[in-house]
Formats: C-alpha cells, structure tokens, sequence
C-alpha cells in the first residue's frame, strides 16, 4: 500500500488556525476538507438545523407541493412507491408518517426484489391504478422510468418523483433537464435546481439520497425551517437510509446525521418504536449510536428483508406505532439478517475462488455469473471482492436467459460511465459512481466481460490498481492530548468525504505486542520523545512474530481515539498501516491496513 501525504494549503491552514483560534493540526484537517474562511469553521463545528436550504430551491418542488395539498383537500387516495433497500424504505416510511400526520389517504408500495426488481414497473402502475389511487410518489426511483411514467399518465395518474440517482445526459452545471427525463407531473433530484441557485447551495446539496430529497419534500410540505421540532424527529429515518447508501457526510447530510444520530441514541418514549427494538435484538440498548454503528449493525437488519423477503416488513418495522408489533417484527428481521450473512458467505467463497483463477495483470474488472446466487446479496459480494483483489466486480444473477448484475468499483474509477460505454450490451442500467445495478441477456454476459474489463484498464492505467493510503499530516504522540482528540472529534460525524483523521509518525518502538480478542494486534509503542501510548491493529494479529516484535522500529498510520476504562479516560491509537523500518529509519513495506 502507498502512503499519499494528503495536499494541504500550508499557508491558509496556518491563517485559519490563526484567524479562528483552532489548533494547527485542526486547522489542517479543515482546509485539507476544502474549509478555509473562519467563518465557514465555525459553521462546520457548528452543524446547525437552521443551516439547511430552503427546499424550494428544487425546481419542481412548489408544484409538487401543491398537487399533494390538492390531494388531501379531495381526499384522494396517494400512494408512495419506495425502493427496496435502506435508503428507499427509510424514505418511504419518512414520507408517509409525515403524509399520515397530515391526514392525507396514503398507502405504501414496496416492490418485491426478486419477482419486480429495481425501480418502477409497468405491473405495479396498473395495480396502483386498479387501486383507486390518483397519485404516486416515488422515493429513491423513477429518474428513468420513461416509459413508466408515459403509462402512468395514459391511465390519469399524476407521478411525482423523487430520486437521486445519475440522470444520463444532465448538464448539472446549467440544471437542465435531459430530454430523457420522464415525463412526470414532477421531478425532485439534487442535481434538478431553479437556475438563481449559487454554487455554493448546490454542493452542500448535491449529496442528498433518496430519503434525504424524501425528507426536503416533507419540510416543504410543512413549511418548516431547519429547526423545525416536526422535522426533527424523522431526522433517525433520514440518518439510517443516508449512512446505508453510503451517502457523503459533507454539506447537508453532515447537518442531518450529526443530529439523526442524536435521535437514534435517544432512549425511552421519544424514541420510535420500531428503532427502540431494533437496538435491542442488535444489542444496542445504553449505547451511543455512530455511523460505524449503523452501517454495520442497524442498517443491515433493516436491509435484509428487502434482500431475502419482502422489504414491507422493515417497512411495517419503521411505521408501527406499538411496540409489541415492533418487538416481533426486529426479532424476524435479525433472524432474516443471519440467514443472509449466511448465505452471503456462501457466495463469496465461490466468488473468491472465481476470482483466484483470473489473471490479476490482465483484468480490469471481474464480471462473474452463476444460476445458483440469490440476487439480493450479490451487490454485498462485489464490495466484498473489490475490498479483497481491488478491482471494480460485477456480479449476475442469471434466470431464465435474462441476469440480474450488481456492481462496485474502486475510487479511481466511474462505474456508472463505464457502464455507459457498455450500454449497447445491456437491457437496462442505473446507479452511481461506486454502485449501479443492471441486467443482460446471459448471452451477453461474455462480451459484457471483455468490454467492461478493457474499458477499466484504459480509464485507470497500471498504476490505477495500486491501493493508496491518504495521509492528513504527520504528528509526535506527545502532541496527542486528550484535549486535542476532543478538538479532533468535533469534526464528527465521518464517513464518505469527511474520512476519519489518519495521521503518521515514525521512529515509533514497540514496547510490548501480543494478541487480543479476534486475532487483533495490541501495541505499546513509544515515540521518540518517550511518549508511549497504547495502539490497536484489527484482524492483524498474523503479524505478530513476523515483522512486528518488541523492540522493533516502524512507522504507522492511525486515527487517535479516546478510550474510556474503569472510569479512565486516555488515547489510543486505531493503526490503519504499518510499514517497518530498518536501523536507518527507511520504510522497508506495508504490515497492516489491507
């Protein structure tokens, strides 16, 4: 792995640390984050609801408005079409809780993965028809659903659509619309904003995901500010289907996790029913929620029933007001997420082996098949084969002659517009830059290989394939107070683009090693001005003996933490790499982090 000192400004960190009172180090970490006026530091440490844009500044959204207040005054019934995952449920549960308070006639739909797949259908338009309803509004689908949208509006039905997924051909910079869009009552997307929008607004928006514009259409249905007390308790919804989808913590977002992570580590009656038994099967009770938390724990609950069920039970999960039906419906769900992890771990081990037969110097990308793999975990494989051999994977489905793909790629590469140049080959795509689904004939599927793979190696070159590691600045462990991982902390939440600080120091020894818990790797190591602070390697407990002993020099990357213990509080450091050094002080190869 390549160390990469991340680009910093040395000049405008020292005039920010100077002009707004922060620590040099922090100061760094801002402008290395793109904050260089004091008083945009102050509003990032800040994080304040009250920061959130008007929602009107989505074209579309006064009309979408006033066809859903025209729906409540005639009482005519609205039915909310979500997608299938976290984000999509998420979504969906927020917009009709809060269509529910405003006693509106609402219904849900939830598409069943296997049998309707992704986004809109033309069956699912026809029952929603054949239902009496004279609305829909999606959430987290439909930007493509063209011919969709045209039945919808042959059978008089009005479709809203709210979604945040690539819309091919949208000239962003200008907020026009693509002549591909559907033709739909109205379109609300981060990248579909009234011309007069300043740039900055823009960015702080442009992140938003499907249950994030959801939760814009509910503030201006409220006509709430930021700090609305109504909206703020969807803020744990909001929070949820962001971190699962992976949305960036910048901007916005940032805003609304910080605070929806409040909500979700709120205790007693306040609390959503279906949250509060959620955290309990997850063990979570007591316990201060993160984003690690969610992503890893809570949100793959609620996943799993739109991966190997019907998604309507996390749906019913979010929405039930009684806490028995809760209580039963997150027992069912984590017995669902077991039965997927299992069936996961199935897929893999067969993915790895597929992929152990590659020519790892000739291929871009892995694209594999089989008859065999259940269709709502592959999308977790291929972010697991990228992690594993860091090339961009797709996996497919195949039934009945047509496969159903999902993809991930690696940061130096734009899966969605590799998918494009592969258009020809396939029956439908969508997605994003990291994460798109699509499908194929299976007939394709080799040609789909060979292109997908070529079009990777030209976009990335040889060096593309090679892991980097990002590095905010080098720091001595005496400089690491507990007052300054305190500082350091206030830049939280982290996760896609605003990472976690990972900082270097060398001429680090090791005082003592050995192995704790899960073959992870504990260190004490000391510094050069004596310092010693206690260190922590997870899952890299295979080093131990080989390349780290006591007494042994190295340098490291890690990101400092606070570890509170039988009432005492001191810092610890996260390692994430560790290349040793020989006698001279040279870096002699990466141990750790891979």
């Amino acid at each position: 792995m390549k160390w990469v000192l991340a680009e910093t400004d040395e000049g405008a960190a020292a005039a920010l640390s100077e002009r707004a009172g922060l620590h040099p180090l922090i100061a760094r970490l801002m402008v290395t984050r793109g904050i260089h006026d004091p008083v945009d530091a102050k509003a990032f440490l800040a994080c304040e609801l009250s920061s959130l844009s008007d929602p009107r500044i989505f074209s579309g959204m006064d009309r979408a408005v006033a066809r859903i207040r025209g729906a409540f005054a005639a009482r005519e019934k609205i039915v909310i079409y979500g997608d299938y995952d976290v984000d999509g449920v998420t979504g969906a549960s927020l917009l009709f809780l809060s269509l529910k308070s405003l006693d509106s006639v609402v219904e849900c739909y939830i598409p069943d993965r296997i049998s309707e797949g992704y986004g809109l259908n033309r069956g699912a338009v026809e029952k929603i028809k054949a239902s009496g309803a004279g609305l829909i509004i999606t959430v987290d689908c439909g930007v493509s659903a063209v011919s969709e949208a045209e039945l919808a509006r042959a059978l008089g039905l009005d479709l809203i659509i709210t979604d945040h997924h690539e819309i091919t051909g949208l000239n962003s910079s200008k907020g026009s619309n693509s002549p591909s869009l559907p033709d739909a009552y109205a379109i609300l997307h981060p990248a579909l904003l009234e011309p007069d929008v300043p740039a900055e607004t823009r960015e702080r928006v442009s992140g938003l995901t499907g249950v994030g514009m959801a939760f814009k259409l509910v503030q201006a249905l409220l006509g709430a500010a930021g700090s609305d007390e109504r909206l703020y308790g969807y803020l744990d919804l909001v929070t949820l289907g962001t971190v699962a989808d992976v949305g960036k913590i910048t901007g916005e977002n940032r805003v609304l996790v910080k605070h929806g992570l409040d909500v979700l580590s709120g205790e007693g009656n306040g609390q959503r029913p279906g949250i509060t038994a959620l955290r309990e099967v997850a063990g979570l009770n007591g316990k201060k929620i993160g984003v690690g938390t969610v992503g890893f724990s809570l949100a793959p609950r609620i996943n799993a029933s739109g991966r190997l069920e019907r998604a309507d039970m996390a749906f019913r999960l979010l929405t039930t007001s009684s806490h028995e039906e809760a209580k039963a419906l997150a027992v069912s769900l984590d017995e669902v997420n077991r039965e997927r992890q299992s069936v996961e771990e199935s897929i893999g081990e067969e993915a790895k082996r597929l992929c152990l037969k590659e020519d790892l110097a000739g291929t871009g990308a892995f694209v594999l098949s089989s008859s065999e793999w259940h269709p709502g975990v592959i999308g977790i494989v291929a972010s697991r084969m990228v992690e594993a051999f860091y090339r961009p994977t797709a996996l497919i489905c195949v039934k009945n002659g047509v496969g159903k793909g999902s993809a991930r790629s690696i940061p130096g590469f734009d899966l969605y517009g590799g998918l494009t140049k592969c258009e020809d080959l396939l029956l439908g795509f969508g997605g994003h830059k990291y994460a798109a689904g699509f499908t194929i004939a299976e007939e394709k599927i080799p040609e789909f290989r060979e292109r997908l793979s070529a079009v990777v190696l030209e976009a990335v070159g040889p060096q593309g394939f090679e892991r980097t590691l990002s590095i905010d600045g080098s720091v001595a462990l005496d400089a690491l107070t507990i007052d300054l991982i305190r500082e350091i902390d206030k830049l939280a939440p982290f996760g896609q683009g605003n990472p976690e600080p990972r900082l270097g120091c060398r001429g680090l020894e090791v005082l003592s090693s050995r192995i704790v818990g899960n073959n992870h790797l504990k260190l004490r190591l000391k510094g050069g001005n004596g310092t010693a602070l206690d260190a922590i390697a997870f899952k890299r407990g295979d080093l131990l003996g080989k390349k780290v002993r006591d007494g042994a020099k190295l340098a490291a990357v890690f990101t400092p933490r606070l570890n509170a213990w039988s009432g005492k509080t001191a810092v610890e450091l996260e390692i994430r790499d560790i290349k040793m050094e020989t006698p001279e002080g040279k870096k002699v190869g990466a141990q750790a982090g891979r």
